[in-house]
């Protein structure tokens, strides 16, 4: 119930957002220094936000990359630590005395 309801209020933001950038269809001019690029405001928008994702995307996969190669570390020194506890149980104490 509750993806349900999160769906439809994506799904009324999408249809809200866009009714918005049809009623300010306006072409402005963006100027790059060395190119001037002219088009309607959703446009610079939408490229902006895909932008925006990709590069969050990028960071989120970075600091997936770090933890994945730091988990596989861990689990390699968990592996020695227990072969070393499961010999230490194998072996019997000894008592010299």
């Amino acid at each position: 119930m509750f993806r349900v309801l999160i769906f439809l209020i994506t799904l009324s933001l999408i249809a809200f957002s866009i009714i918005i950038s049809m009623f300010n269809a306006e072409n402005i001019n963006l100027n790059l220094y060395f190119v001037t690029y002219t088009a309607p405001i959703p446009l610079f928008l939408f490229i902006s936000f895909l932008l925006g994702a990709f590069l969050a995307l990028l960071f989120f996969f970075s600091a997936y990359i770090k933890h994945k190669h730091e988990n596989i570390g861990l689990k390699k020194s968990m592996k020695i630590k227990e072969d070393e506890i499961d010999s230490m149980r194998k072996n019997p104490l000894r008592d010299d005395h």
